[in-house]
């Protein structure tokens, strides 16, 4: 049975990353065509700020969830946080540039590093996230880890690939993008699903085994998906509404199929777990805080976006 610590701790990272690869998805498409820009920043205005709330719940819920951890991530993951937080922090700085700058010439070249910024995070955070679930470059014998070999591996690049493809299909039907066709989206989709299924396969030894015991998981998904790109078809303005649900309780669902391995199986989430009452206390006040934070967001957002629309 999967621990409620864990599904707590995961299910905040699931936010973080639904909100951050929706981000991600606009900042390609604004490199596509600059005139989708009104659209885009009537979207990103509400939303980067919760991006970075998120993002330090997370941090503060895995200090808590996974003390015994600290040692570890501190020591083989110091070089790329502290570089994703640079950046992180850079992004922010020129976004709220744009907003406050007069010049429209001067708002569109913040616009444009603060993309460049966003995607180098990106990268830097499923580097991350991907190194942790595969091992590769990682010695967990002297807690080092190769910083080329872990960035520039095929499990890496397939994984930074599939969810840049998600994230692109999904705005693409928000902002209603014209260009290359309505199929564009769905092709980009079923590419993802093609290049996570196949290299966590390769690299992840025990993947196949809780996908089969978990198969109605991605049942679910695909189900959620054919749903919303549907709607699409025929012209439904809901389809990105499902879409979203769909991006959030996919990487839920990965969670949960890949539990409790960690690199590449060698280790087990449960062995660094805090198994104290506190810790449980924590997680529920974790629940409860998501869950109020998320409440509020989605106000804001349909205040700011959705009734503007």
């Amino acid at each position: 049975m999967i621990n409620t610590e864990y599904l707590i701790n995961y299910i905040v990272f699931s936010a973080f990353l639904t909100l951050f690869t929706l981000e991600i998805g606009s900042s390609f498409i604004f490199m596509i065509n600059r005139e989708y820009y009104p659209k885009i920043k009537d979207f990103i205005t509400p939303l980067w700020g919760p991006i970075g709330t998120f993002a330090i719940f997370y941090a503060v819920n895995t200090e808590a969830t996974y003390p015994s951890a600290l040692t570890l991530v501190g020591t083989m993951y110091i070089a790329l946080g502290m570089a994703a937080g640079l950046f992180f922090i850079l992004r922010n700085a020129f976004i709220m540039y744009s907003e406050a700058h007069g010049d429209k010439r001067m708002d569109m070249l913040y616009r444009e590093i603060y993309i460049v910024m966003t995607i180098i995070v990106a990268f830097l955070v499923v580097t991350i996230f991907s190194s942790a679930l595969s091992g590769i470059g990682v010695n967990l014998t002297n807690l080092s880890i190769s910083l080329p070999v872990a960035m520039f591996n095929p499990f890496n690049i397939s994984f930074f690939v599939s969810i840049v493809l998600i994230a692109f299909s999904i705005s693409y039907i928000q902002f209603n993008v014209k260009e290359g066709g309505k199929f564009v989206p769905i092709a980009a989709s079923a590419l993802a699903y093609l290049l996570i299924i196949v290299t966590s396969e390769i690299y992840l030894p025990y993947f196949s085994k809780n996908l089969i015991a978990n198969f109605y998981l991605l049942v679910i998904s695909i189900i959620i998906a054919a749903a919303g790109f549907i709607a699409y078809l025929f012209g439904k303005s809901f389809s990105k509404y499902i879409l979203g649900i769909w991006l959030f309780l996919s990487i839920v669902m990965f969670g949960i199929i890949q539990y409790p391995y960690l690199f590449g199986g060698v280790a087990e989430y449960t062995e660094f777990l805090n198994n104290t009452t506190m810790a449980l206390y924590a997680s529920y006040v974790t629940a409860i805080g998501g869950a109020m934070l998320a409440l509020f967001l989605a106000i804001f957002f349909y205040i700011n976006y959705v009734k503007r629309a």
